[in-house]
Order: C-alpha cells, then sequence, then structure tokens
C-alpha cells in the first residue's frame, strides 16, 4: 500500500513544511495504489507532468499483481498523467528482480530502462543492491535529459 505522512485533504495548502526529523512523521493516510494516484497525485496544484515510480528491491506484493500495476496506469491516464517506469538496478551478485514487476515496462507510457547496469563493476557499490554515489548522479542526468528533450513518448513507442 501507498503511505503517506501528509493529510491528502490538505495537499494544497501552503506552506508545506518539509519534516526532518524521523521522529516527527506519522503515517495519515494508508491506501492502495490507485488511490493514491486518483486522490493524491491528480489533485495536486500544479499537477505533475510525469509520475516517475520504481518499485524497487523491496517487496509490495499488491504492487507486483498485474491488475494492480494496471489500474494504477490507467489511473495516472485518466488524469493526463504520463507514467515513467524506471527499471530497477541490478545488484552487485547480478540478481534480477521477477519479471512481473518488470512487465511495467510494457503499460506505461515511458519506460526508462536502466538493465545497462549490469556491466557496472562491484567496486562501484556500497552494498548489494546500491551504487555509490556518482552513479546515481549519472542515472539521474540520463533521466532528466530525457524529460529535458521534449521527446519522451518515443521512448517506449
Amino acid at each position: 500500500p501507498f503511505r503517506t505522512s501528509w493529510d491528502i485533504s490538505h495537499i494544497n495548502e501552503h506552506p508545506n513544511t518539509l519534516v526532518n526529523d524521523p521522529q516527527n512523521v506519522s503515517v495519515a493516510q494508508i491506501m492502495n495504489w490507485t488511490e493514491a494516484v486518483e486522490n493524491f497525485v491528480c489533485k495536486m496544484t500544479p499537477k505533475p507532468d510525469y509520475f516517475i515510480f520504481n518499485s524497487g528491491w523491496w517487496d509490495d506484493e499488491e504492487f507486483s499483481q498485474p491488475a494492480v500495476q494496471e489500474a494504477m496506469i490507467r489511473a495516472l491516464g485518466n488524469c493526463n498523467i504520463i507514467s515513467v517506469y524506471k527499471t530497477t538496478t541490478i545488484a552487485r551478485s547480478k540478481e534480477r528482480l521477477d519479471e512481473k514487476r518488470e512487465r511495467m515496462c510494457q503499460l506505461t507510457d515511458v519506460c526508462f530502462n536502466v538493465s545497462w547496469t549490469d556491466l557496472v563493476p562491484p567496486e562501484h557499490y556500497v552494498d548489494d543492491k546500491h551504487f555509490a554515489p556518482p552513479l546515481y548522479s549519472m542515472i539521474n542526468l540520463h533521466l532528466l535529459s530525457m524529460l529535458a528533450s521534449g521527446d519522451i513518448l518515443s521512448v517506449n513507442s
């Protein structure tokens, strides 16, 4: 499920302050992924043009279900938000995630595929699943340049 410390009924109230102390964070809302898109993301002002997401290594059984994935992508489309799925990086051990989560590339408007991380040498990892900071900077710059190009929809077509 999607968890947030924001009360979604107050999402457009300003100023929204950043909570820096973990002790001050409490879960105000728990909802399924489609509800999170419909009742949270789609109601943001300004509404985002892109919704960039990744399911990562930390399993969410609900999100790995095809019906949940399809409903979430449909909800984004209904709000005219471009869905961008970032595949999960390859672990130092060369472990890969199962296919049911990676199928998001066929569902979303854009697939930002980082399977090239299979080629990253072991010394560029800080543990089995996480890179040293320069690699994340490269990935983020690549994604940002795709977004800035204005030609992002041709990526997954």
